[in-house]
């Protein structure tokens, strides 16, 4: 298998499943190897971190459930934030704007495809 195909199983996985708990040892095995290896490769071939691939992920995808009224609190947890608090601060600093903004300045939102 090619890694290039690899790399957008993963990414696929990783996209569909951002609302989860996503286990590093799974998607190294996706690759054939372990967790430490395909951490390297992946920031290597996409040039950041997994982590941070996924950060930013389930930051755009929880701009786009604001923008549908989906309350903040509701979101944080659904994207693996522990509070409110926690998920406004790297909201912020992601997009530039606090969550409750979202609506009246979707236009300057980071929306990653």
């Amino acid at each position: 298998m090619d890694i290039y195909s690899t790399l957008n199983e993963i990414t696929l996985y990783i996209d569909t499943h951002l609302k989860e708990n996503l286990d590093m040892n799974y998607i190294a095995s996706m690759m054939g190897v372990n967790a430490y290896t395909m951490q390297r490769i992946f920031s290597l071939l996409v040039g950041e971190t997994i982590t941070l691939y996924i950060k930013k992920r389930r930051l755009t995808n929880s701009a786009l459930d604001l923008l549908e009224g989906k309350s903040v609190m509701e979101v944080a947890l659904d994207y693996r934030y522990n509070n409110a608090t926690s998920f406004s601060r790297a909201f912020r600093e992601f997009h530039g704007m606090k969550p409750s903004e979202v609506k009246k300045n979707n236009k300057k939102l980071k929306l990653l495809s």
